[in-house]
This record gives structure tokens, sequence and C-alpha cells, in this order.
């Protein structure tokens, strides 16, 4: 897991919205972000996967991130190997 961790097959996928959403703003001058049916969205799964939010230390190959006693500690859709969440 950690090898795909690091090379992916995908570095990014794409999305088609199927139904009205809207990301709120997570910063005061910021505005809602409304996403309509037939978006496209783009999800840079070389980009979560070195994200030190979800992993710490993302640059270092470290196979007992996906061990048994750690697997579950994974944020979901976070590890996307496949361009599919766990």
């Amino acid at each position: 897991s950690e090898t795909f961790s690091k090379y992916p097959i995908a570095i990014a996928v794409d999305r088609v919205c199927t139904k009205p959403y809207t990301i709120e703003p997570t910063n005061p001058n910021e505005k809602p972000l409304d996403i309509s049916v037939g978006d496209v969205m783009w999800l840079p799964i070389f980009a979560i996967h070195r994200d030190p939010k979800y992993y710490s230390d993302p640059e270092r190959f470290d196979p007992e991130r996906f061990n048994d006693d750690n697997k579950n500690k994974i944020n979901p859709y976070t590890f996307l190997p496949f361009g599919e969440g766990p």
C-alpha cells in the first residue's frame, strides 16, 4: 500500500457532480462555492497522498503506515491509489 501511496496509478481523477452541492467557506472573506449537476471536479490524488494533514512525513517511504495497527487510522478518501476510496 505504501508504494501505491507514493506512486498511484493515476495522479488525478475527475468526477461529475450528480446533485447540487455547496462548499461552505473556511475563511471569513470567502464566499460559498456552489457546484451544479454536471460540473466536473478534479481530485488530485498525488497531492492528497502527500498532504501532511493526512499523513505525517508524507515524503518518507514508511511501509508501517498501512500495517494492521495503523490502517484503520487512515482518513476515508485520503488513500486513492486506484481512484476510489477505501
